[in-house]
């Protein structure tokens, strides 16, 4: 194969080793003219139906990889939201010859991959198994059956995934920016819910595929251990019948651009941090002659990671964060420019302030000439480095065919950075950067937002649910009191004379985790203030915690720990299963916040605190029940959800469901599958 990057560096060696008599070593080397890249080695043609292919040769691995990429205009897929992934996930499901599972057990037989999306089709294989694969590969572009079974199973997942997303700020953040810079009829507006999940249909696969999936939309990218001729040859005996169709394209809509400041705030009760992101929506396409300038100007204010100015003021001297960043994305419908982090909560408004400050201090030139040369020589290292990659040629390739860029935008794009002045960067801040209109958005706990409605230019601020939907404060009758909250719930599950007679407690829970089956067996001693936690994986015990005698053993593997520490003690002593029935006697404050909804349906919420620890308690309006708890614990915020109450043996209604939303892995069921109360447990039986 020949070299993708020639750059001719023996001359200038030879240069310096002639000259080196009278170099001046008591000064730093000037650096000489950018090269020109003579970045190539690929071929491009086009089928007769529109298909336009491009070759990028690498003989030194024995592998082959194809991908069709569809050029489809965004279009609304309102109460279908999600539809275009749904397509891309179930579109290798089957055909009218194949299975899931054979084309599955095919393609690992040939020790490949593949894959499809909402907007692309491809494989990796060995290339002795290339026509093998293209076999396959044309099989799933050609005969789809999206077969309902297997619809199912991926509403099944979306839904799953949605219930996760709920509540994590990433996901809310994206949805409420959606939903506040795009209009309605605006694609980019579209947000997937278990509604529009629902809606999506195998017919609707059928339509997407049909209107979409043609080949004069289409750019095919050949990477790998084949020559032009083979090229030429494998698509025209896989990919010269495929019948061309009627390109659909859209009018770009308009956005709704900020006027000022404009704080749009998501709640995520209990939070310790919140999430945030200062954005903009701007007008810049892949083609753009300022595009180099700007991520140049966005390296040196949050791009650049370590050295630029956002991480270096938030986490360097403030200490609100783990990280700080900015980011510029050119899109051919809306480009955008944002900020963002994750702080501690007390500090949201005051990252917002620097964020904007350091944004004014680009507007206002607080730059060098040496910022200037430390991000050029990093973006050209980032690029160099880029061409060692036959996908990443491929990729240059695709992007001057899809984006009509000049034949030559990668073998001068050195020169180009090299000629970045101080003024070019100037020139981009004061038409791009406006740190006087911007959107704010937040995800996290409502105590921030009094501070955060002060920097708010009229003084309100929007709040939305994690869908991007208004949030709708629902009164609360005057005769409703949090003491008649909690005494309706105490009634609902058995009565406070039962709930007061309990003494000891032992409850058994299973999940799944991953796979494993976990459970977790808790007593507790009410009187002696006393209980145990263990917890076994695979039905071998992994860890187990117990309170006796004034001191917590902890126990995990090997590792074996005694807690005496009296504060310590003390904070894990409050062990009553039931403390709607404590009060400030015992260090208990509740405060009734308001009625939200809970899974569709109206809930007390209710701020109880002891000691500075805060648990948000969601008290069904109709049944008193308790549906959700919020708890706050070493800086991370759980959720659960509680179900499926049943009347114990001992008389009280228990939720037997309790579902909890993990980032880590997934939606954790928990299911209790024994609870008792009173059967006399002694301390040595923890």
């Amino acid at each position: 194969m020949k070299k993708i990057l020639s750059i001719t560096i023996a001359a200038a060696l030879l240069s310096v080793f002639q000259s080196s008599a009278q170099i001046d070593r008591t000064k730093v080397p000037e650096a000489g003219p950018a090269p020109v890249v003579e970045f190539g080695n690929f071929e491009k043609f086009t089928l007769d139906n529109g298909l336009r292919v491009i070759l990028v040769e690498d003989h030194d691995r024995p592998l082959v990889s194809v991908g069709i990429n569809f050029i489809i205009d965004p279009f609304v897929e309102g109460d279908k939201a999600g539809e275009s992934q749904f397509f891309g996930e179930v579109w290798s499901k089957g055909t009218s010859n194949r299975t899931a599972e054979q084309i599955n057990n095919e393609v690992d037989f040939l020790g490949a991959s593949f894959r499809t999306g909402s907007t692309s089709i491809g494989f990796t294989t060995l290339t002795k198994y290339t026509d093998r694969m293209m076999d396959i590969l044309t099989d799933v572009l050609y005969n789809p059956t999206f077969p309902q079974e297997e619809i199912e199973k991926m509403r099944d997942q979306y839904l799953g995934a949605l219930q996760l997303s709920s509540s994590q700020p990433s996901s809310i953040i994206t949805n409420i920016q959606a939903a506040t810079v795009y209009p309605e009829g605006h694609p980019y507006r579209d947000i997937m819910t278990e509604a529009t999940v629902n809606n999506i249909t195998a017919d609707d696969c059928r339509e997407y595929y049909d209107k979409y999936i043609i080949p004069n939309s289409a750019i095919m990218i050949i990477v790998g251990d084949m020559k032009l001729k083979e090229a030429k040859a494998l698509c025209s005996k896989y990919l010269a019948s495929w019948e061309a169709g009627e390109v659909i394209a859209f009018e770009d809509p308009g956005v709704n651009r900020p006027e000022g400041i404009e704080v749009v705030f998501s709640p995520k009760d209990g939070a310790v941090q919140s999430t945030i992101r200062m954005m903009a929506p701007i007008s810049l396409t892949q083609d753009s002659e300022d595009l180099m300038a700007l991520q140049i100007a966005n390296g040196i204010y949050g791009g650049g990671g370590f050295d630029a100015k956002l991480f270096r003021n938030l986490r360097e001297t403030h200490g609100w964060t783990y990280g700080a960043y900015s980011s510029i994305r050119p899109d051919e419908v809306s480009g955008t420019f944002y900020a963002l982090g994750d702080v501690n909560s007390n500090a949201t408004d005051s990252s917002f302030v620097q964020m904007r400050y350091e944004l004014q201090n680009m507007t206002d030139g607080v730059y060098t000439e040496d910022d200037l040369k430390k991000f050029k020589t990093m973006y050209a290292g980032d690029f160099s480095r880029s061409l060692e990659s036959s996908d990443q040629i491929a990729q240059f390739a695709y992007n001057i065919e899809r984006y009509g860029l000049p034949a030559d935008y990668y073998a001068t794009y050195l020169q180009k950075l090299d000629a970045l002045t101080m003024d070019d960067i100037r020139r981009v801040v004061a038409k791009y950067f406006d740190p006087d209109n911007m959107y704010w958005f937040c995800v996290g706990d409502p105590s921030v937002i009094p501070a955060l409605a002060a920097y708010d230019s009229d003084g309100v601020v929007v709040e939305l649910d994690f869908e991007g939907k208004p949030i709708e404060r629902k009164e609360v009758s005057a005769d409703v009191t949090v003491e008649s909250v909690l005494e309706n719930y105490l009634n609902a599950i058995g009565g406070r004379t039962l709930v007061e007679g309990i003494d000891d407690m032992t409850e058994t829970v299973e999940m799944d985790v991953m796979g494993m089956a976990m459970a977790t067996t808790t007593k507790r001693i009410i009187s002696r203030k006393c209980f145990s936690v263990v917890q076994t994986m695979g039905g071998n015990q992994a860890s187990s915690i117990v309170l006796r005698d004034g001191k917590i053993n902890v126990s995990a593997g090997a590792m074996e720990q005694e807690i005496t520490d009296p504060e310590q003690v003390e904070a894990m002593s409050d062990i009553y299963p039931f403390p709607e029935i404590l009060g400030p006697e015992q260090g208990y404050v509740f405060t009734l916040e308001g009625i939200e909804s809970v899974e569709g349906s109206d809930a007390y919420k209710v701020r109880q605190e002891k000691r500075g620890a805060v648990v948000y308690n969601f008290y069904d309006v109709a049944t008193g029940l308790k549906v959700k708890s919020i708890v706050s614990s070493q800086g991370q915020t759980q959720e659960v959800f509680y179900g499926d109450y049943q009347k114990t043996a001992y008389g009280i209604l228990y939720p037997m469901s309790q579902t909890m939303p993990l980032p880590q892995w997934d939606t954790v069921k928990a299911n209790v599958t024994d609870v008792k109360f009173n059967t006399g447990l002694t301390p040595d039986q923890l």
